[in-house]
């Protein structure tokens, strides 16, 4: 079964307004990751209520990368916050724990903050007969 749960674009000015929102309104925070873009950081959060969840798209420019903290507003986003800053290098003000950079051990240090390479894989055709579907 899929449910329809788009990623919707929120503006970095809309961030914490929205976290408050849905806080009120009884969601929990479910999720917050990133992915690096050549030009830019995509930080995309779910919110829960009622087993359906609301998920977000917010883009960060690489040089002003910065996400205010959500950590006053869900206590648990600090784990996903401070990953962001060791992954990705991503400045968090008002973090309410900061582990200063050693929250993960990596070997490289902000592993996920270079240069990005897009490349295009080729498509496979599917195999004759698969359906695409279990049985």
């Amino acid at each position: 079964m899929s449910l329809d749960e788009p990623f919707n674009d929120l503006a970095l000015g809309d961030w914490l307004s929205t976290a408050e929102r849905h806080r009120a309104e009884g969601y929990r925070l479910v999720q917050m990751t990133g992915t690096a873009r050549p030009d830019h950081f995509e930080i995309m959060i779910s919110y829960d209520k009622d087993y359906r969840c609301t998920n977000y798209r917010t883009l960060l420019p690489r040089d002003r990368a910065e996400l205010p903290s959500l950590s006053g507003i869900f206590p648990a986003a600090f784990t996903y916050e401070n990953e962001l800053k060791d992954l990705f290098g991503i400045a968090v003000p008002g973090l309410t724990v900061d582990y200063g950079g050693n929250f993960l051990r990596t070997k490289t240090k902000i592993p996920f903050s270079g240069d990005v390479t897009v490349k295009k894989e080729k498509v496979k055709p599917a195999a004759a007969g698969a359906s695409g579907s279990e049985g």
